[in-house]
């Protein structure tokens, strides 16, 4: 540590910046990465693409952070250099300091950078292919630069994109501000939708109003585009918000075409009064992949460069934006489920047959390996009977065999993937839908939860729902939903109820 300067350097690669959906005040935190050479300290970035507070509004700001939990001392003094990468690999902006950092706390720069030196210039050479490369360098001594490791991450923003066909019947007779809807359903297994609303003012402006299913999903942008006779597009509207400084609302657009233009025009526009319009919408939903990609330890730097015909700097970013287009092994599985490719056995409800792969059913769940591994009637048939789950449950539970991970989780599709993660030995999906039930808990759905905890023997589910009753007696001892629940299960109901004097009494 006290020959030279021991260095470290870490890459992150933020894959769809511009759909970054914070608002001032919100956060991108990268992977955790751990300098063992450093005392073994961990550390994080934060990246706030709106501000971090009030006073920083239009501004990118940017922190490093020490981890709450490492190997280091509670105080680490270390100097660092944060720097954005431009396409060539060459550092466009760079800020570098020195402090000393608590364990849980971090330093940085609330006014790193302009958004408009990034996001207002479209098409800008610091976010090739939408890519911001963020490295950070931490070091100590001086003198001579010793390498002791280098790290890439990356974390990738999900984009979703949905066109659709808005045909609006007897627009000549409209009346203002009467809307004329269309319901639109994705093809994903959520089954979420967006409506789309279109109507015009009594100023004769007219407007579409998208309302989307569910929150988490944020408009960023929208298109929209007249089909004449010859089915030809004409542009007639468009609105982007992902370089706006606060992220305003793009749920309600104008057309640039006011509706006296197109009645002006309707053996143009209008084929039997009908105007048919397609709209383009772009969304942002979430962070889609975060992980450490690529990590070099105990490898002299100097060797790794020549190995690659090193060009400095800009072979740094090149890797890290290689790293940034493939595709995890998670990734790869589950394209094979989407695709059914190779498949080797069905998984069947009473209605609906899904290939899958025995591997994979095998690797996640006992159940499933000891049907296709002993000799079972599932092994000498290459099919697994389900008759006791609806099929949209049996193809979220797949998905996340392969995925790992679930989405748009409700009440009713919780309680039925605990019940099915229960009977197939998924511990992690269980747990997961544990933790959702528990966070959904009310005094109408407790009683409920409360049978289902009791059915499978989940004493850590059950005692969650028994304090929350406990907390709440008074409204779910008197509700219809606990009377109902005493009706078929009195002893369930008797034990619970017994618990408030138990405890009384132990306290």
């Amino acid at each position: 540590m006290n020959n030279g300067r021991s260095e470290y350097c870490f890459f992150w690669c933020l894959e769809n910046y511009s759909y970054c959906w914070h608002k001032n005040g919100e956060k991108l935190v990268s992977p955790n990465f751990t300098v063992h050479k450093l005392d073994g300290t961990t550390w994080a970035l934060e990246l706030y693409p709106r501000g971090d507070d009030e006073e920083n509004e239009g501004h990118i700001s940017l922190f490093l952070v020490r981890s709450e939990q490492d190997d280091g001392p509670e105080n680490f003094s270390i100097k660092y250099k944060l720097s954005f990468l431009a396409a060539d690999g060459s550092a466009f902006y760079c800020q570098k300091t020195e402090n000393e950092f608590r364990r849980g706390y971090g330093h940085g720069y609330g006014q790193f950078l302009k958004m408009d030196k990034i996001l207002f210039r479209r098409n800008s050479p610091y976010l090739p292919e939408d890519i911001l490369t963020v490295r950070c360098k931490v070091w100590k001594g001086e003198g001579k630069v010793q390498s002791i490791g280098q790290s890439t991450a990356r974390t990738r923003i999900r984009v979703e994109k949905n066109s659709f066909l808005h045909v609006v019947e007897n627009f000549s007779t409209l009346q203002s501000n009467v809307m004329q809807t269309t319901k639109i359903r994705s093809h994903s297994k959520e089954g979420r939708f967006i409506t789309s609303n279109l109507y015009f003012t009594e100023e004769k402006l007219i407007m579409i109003e998208i309302v989307l299913s569910d929150t988490n999903r944020i408009l960023c942008k929208c298109e929209f585009s007249l089909l004449d006779r010859s089915g030809n597009a004409i542009e007639c509207g468009m609105i982007d918000n992902r370089y706006d400084s606060k992220r305003k609302s793009v749920h309600i657009l104008p057309f640039t075409l006011v509706r006296e233009v197109i009645l002006m025009r309707k053996n143009e526009f209008l084929l039997d009064d009908k105007l048919s319009l397609i709209c383009e919408c772009t969304f942002s939903s979430g962070i889609e992949f975060e992980t450490i990609e690529e990590t070099l330890n105990e490898v002299p730097l100097v060797v790794m460069k020549r190995k690659r015909n090193y060009v400095p700097g800009k072979n740094d970013y090149e890797a890290a934006k290689k790293l940034c287009t493939n595709s995890s092994v998670k990734e790869d599985i589950k394209t094979l489920y989407i695709n059914q490719c190779l498949t080797d056995v069905e998984v069947k409800t009473n209605t609906k047959s899904f290939p899958v792969h025995k591997i994979v059913l095998c690797a996640r769940s006992p159940v499933f390996k000891a049907m296709m591994t002993n000799d079972m009637k599932e092994k000498n048939t290459d099919c697994i009977r389900v008759n006791d789950l609806e099929d949209d449950i049996v193809q979220q539970l797949l998905f996340f065999l392969y995925s790992d991970s679930i989405e748009n989780l409700q009440w009713k599709s919780a309680t039925q993937l605990f019940y099915a993660a229960d009977k197939y030995q998924i511990s992690k999906l269980k747990e997961v839908c544990s933790s959702f039930l528990v966070e959904n808990l009310s005094t109408t759905n407790a009683g409920e939860l409360l049978l289902l905890a009791d059915t499978h023997s989940d004493n850590d589910l059950k005692k969650s729902v028994e304090d929350f009753i406990l907390e709440h007696e008074e409204q779910i001892f008197g509700s219809k939903e606990w009377d109902k629940l005493a009706e078929t299960n009195p002893l369930l109901c008797l034990r619970t109820m017994q618990l408030k004097y138990k405890r009384e009494k132990m306290n």
